[in-house]
């Protein structure tokens, strides 16, 4: 399903101005004393606040991470995967973040109108939260790599960063990512999934 923002000429040339990061590899992070997702105030596309990571449900939570709006297209590769996961794995809970400098916080009814007029499932605007911060400041806190592709993150029940990696779905990505969910369960105490 392609659900690709709607924020308008204007807005898009405005986010294209964002400070950008060079790219680099992306590293994987299954770290014994990992990053905590730094904590953020910050609402879903339906008006309810979270503060983050602790007001995020889901014993165990992944998180798509956009800095530009032309990225959606690389979280929607990602989306049918999240669903599965969820049933798969129960207390398992995915989210996107489209992430975007503090500056733009002026223009949140702009962008957040332009991205409702883009996502008509009321599930999937439950999901979307705009994070409004210090891009460079939330790179660093989270040990990405950069802003020039999409990051993958899974959060522990603690708010901390026990894996990532970014880029697009592919079936090699998938399978690390089911490993490192298996292993923060085991870590947790939760019983592995059983096939089916």
């Amino acid at each position: 399903m392609n659900r690709a923002l709607a924020l308008g000429p204007a807005l898009s040339a405005v986010l294209a101005l964002a400070p950008t990061a060079v790219p680099a590899q992306s590293p994987e992070l299954l770290d014994p004393a990992p990053p905590a997702f730094p904590p953020l105030t910050a609402e879903n596309l339906l008006g309810e606040s979270f503060d983050l990571p602790d007001d995020l449900p889901g014993e165990i939570r992944i998180v798509f991470i956009a800095f530009r709006q032309r990225q959606q297209s690389s979280i929607d590769t990602w989306l049918a995967v999240a669903d599965a996961l969820e049933v798969d794995y129960a207390g398992l809970r995915y989210f996107e973040l489209p992430t975007i400098s503090r500056p733009f916080r002026l223009l949140k009814p702009v962008i957040d109108n332009g991205m409702r007029g883009g996502i008509p499932s009321e599930e999937a605007r439950r999901r979307t939260i705009t994070l409004f911060t210090s891009v460079s400041r939330f790179v660093e806190a989270t040990r990405l790599p950069g802003t020039e592709d999409i990051a993958t993150l899974l959060l522990d029940s603690d708010g901390r960063v026990r894996w990532h990696v970014t880029g697009v779905h592919t079936r090699e990505r998938e399978a690390r990512l089911r490993q490192a969910i298996e292993a923060v369960r085991e870590e947790q105490g939760e019983s592995p999934r059983i096939p089916g």
